[in-house]
């Protein structure tokens, strides 16, 4: 999950930060050299949508079926 700082006043948004606490500097550090560490306006931050498990593919679903099928058929083999 990614994160950006995005600051309306310069109209500027950031690169993508892997962490809260790098948005957390990425944004302190803008508003300390840009706005003398004041809260600009229309401050935000962009966050991906959450994940949902309905997002991944159904061939993805049948494949890692598949897979888990083939691991539980190897193991119950292995241990007969």
């Amino acid at each position: 999950m990614s994160y950006q700082y995005r600051c309306e006043q310069c109209r500027t948004t950031s690169p993508p930060i892997l962490t809260r606490t790098g948005l957390t500097d990425e944004r302190d550090k803008h508003r300390l050299l840009f706005h003398g560490g004041h809260i600009p306006d229309g401050e935000m931050v962009i966050e991906p949508d959450p994940f949902h498990y309905t997002d991944i593919p159904r061939s993805q679903w049948v494949m890692g079926s598949l897979m888990v099928l083939a691991l539980i058929i190897a193991t119950i083999y292995r241990l007969s």
